[in-house]
């Protein structure tokens, strides 16, 4: 059985590095989820989540509560990824792909590829504080209590954030997933042909 966290955090605390191997392992991935997401540029990302993790190794003393540690770990992560945005100055779309599944035809790759363009191109159209909001909780699954504390706002914020960048969101996508009659809905392949 693998360890828990805050045994984990306990251990790296104490000096243990395979302690802090394992977390980078078990958190990489998401961590670099949310920072695609957020800066919507690979190299960006990848760039950001060593930041991220050299963060964490050299403030470890800092984190006073081991049951906290994603939070305080999304925490680093979203301030790296402000700190990027605001010296770029600029969003560069993510072309993402996803593995394709076993049994899925072109076509179905086709679909869901585009849909993750069109959800990703309609991401970079929110501000940083709608975006945040949006990916922690539907591309990280995290509570509204650990966002609250990762974006140092209450928990009631978080919810009306949330609740407005999942409608500007809505509003965005709203013509291309229920286009007139008649009418053929615009993506960006389709722009962009």
């Amino acid at each position: 059985m693998a360890p828990d966290d805050r045994s984990l955090i306990e251990a790296f605390q104490a000096g243990d590095e395979f302690a802090f191997v394992t977390l980078y392992n078990r958190y990489k991935a998401s961590v670099y989820a949310f920072c695609a997401k957020m800066l919507l540029d690979r190299a960006a990302a990848e760039d950001v989540l060593q930041e991220t993790f050299v963060r964490v190794y050299e403030n470890r003393e800092r984190l006073t509560r081991p049951g906290s540690f994603k939070a305080w770990l999304f925490t680093i992560a979203r301030n790296q990824c402000l700190n990027q945005l605001r010296r770029s100055g600029r969003q560069v779309p993510l072309g993402e792909t996803e593995p394709t599944a076993r049994g899925e035809t072109p076509f179905s790759q086709l679909m869901k590829s585009e849909q993750v363009a069109l959800v990703n191109e309609y991401l970079g159209h929110l501000s940083p504080e709608y975006r945040e909001v949006i990916v922690l909780r539907e591309y990280q699954n995290l509570s509204y209590e650990e966002i609250a504390a990762v974006t140092r706002n209450t928990v009631s914020s978080v919810k009306s954030r949330l609740f407005k960048a999942r409608r500007k969101l809505g509003t965005f996508l709203r013509p291309i997933l229920d286009p007139d009659p008649g009418s053929v809905p615009t993506s960006a392949a389709t722009r962009n042909a």
